[in-house]
Parts: C-alpha cells; structure tokens; sequence
C-alpha cells in the first residue's frame, strides 16, 4: 500500500498526483467515485459497468450463490 498527499486549494480542487493518475488510468473529463465510510474515503474510477464491476463482490460471504438460494427455497417449502 502506498500513500500519496495533495494539498486542497481556496476552491476546495485538489491536483491528483502523478502516481495515481497513472495507476488508475485517470484521463481528463473522467468520473471518479468518492466511497465514503466513516472517516474513510476511498477513490476510484467510475466503471464503464457497474454490473461487470460489482460481479464477484463478497465471494467470501457466498462462495456458492446458486447453492444458497436452493437451500433457502427449500426452507419455504
């Protein structure tokens, strides 16, 4: 993990470094995404595709979705 700083201006604009510009493929006109929880906030560029992003979130809370959702169903019954 690294850690990069950028001072806030009057306006409250703030110049990405370098570094992570170049990690993240950052190009002019781009969206980011500010995900804020608690005191933290995470940044990342907008995905083109949000569901082809979100896909594998939490693999380790549902190893087997497909699975689970049998076993849930079965329970109504």
């Amino acid at each position: 993990m690294q850690a990069f700083m950028a001072r806030i201006g009057a306006r409250y604009q703030v110049v990405i470094p370098k570094a992570v510009r170049e990690v993240l493929n950052l190009r002019p006109q781009g969206t980011l995404l500010f995900i804020v929880d608690g005191d933290t906030v995470f940044l990342r560029p907008q995905p083109a595709n949000f569901t082809e992003a979100l896909l594998g979130l939490h693999r380790e809370i549902w190893p087997d979705p497909d699975r689970w959702l049998e076993e849930e169903r079965a329970s109504w019954e």
